[in-house]
């Protein structure tokens, strides 16, 4: 089976809460270059920002799901695992995770349970295409809306 990648479909929550951080980081960064601060402390503040934007930009452009072989990869930022097809026993349709293991940019996705206690919250921007190819591998697994 060739790898299928599904890249994660992005609410209007994710983006204001990143593009609006990073934009809002650089205006302070602009402001506080041309004040009298210190050389030291213009430094410290800008290599601050670029982490933080440098964090947030890589979990909007590095949040996907690969389906390779037997396996679900999946990536969010420096946040990363996979899950064995054949262990998934359920997907529950349009939920939200409150709580757990979330590597999501949407609202509206989808809830795995696996192994046997094991929850995590996935929104792939093409659903149909990521529940066929889930149960191309494992066509056990239990739909639930």
């Amino acid at each position: 089976m060739i790898p299928v990648t599904f890249s994660s479909s992005k609410s209007w929550v994710s983006t204001l809460g990143i593009w609006g951080t990073t934009a809002l980081l650089f205006f302070m960064l602009a402001q506080e270059i041309q004040s009298p601060m210190p050389l030291a402390g213009k430094i410290a503040l800008g290599l601050f920002c670029l982490l933080i934007c440098s964090l947030l930009l890589w979990i909007w452009f590095g949040t996907y799901y690969r389906i390779a072989g037997e396996t679900l990869y999946f990536r969010c930022g420096p946040l990363h695992g996979s899950i064995p097809i054949q262990k998934i026993r359920e997907v529950k349709l349009n939920q939200y995770l409150w709580s757990g293991l979330r590597p999501a940019l949407g609202l509206h996705g989808l809830v795995i349970n696996y192994n046997r206690w094991d929850t995590i919250y996935f929104s792939p921007a093409e659903k149909e295409q990521f529940l066929n190819a889930l149960r191309e591998v494992n066509p056990n697994i239990e739909l639930k809306a």
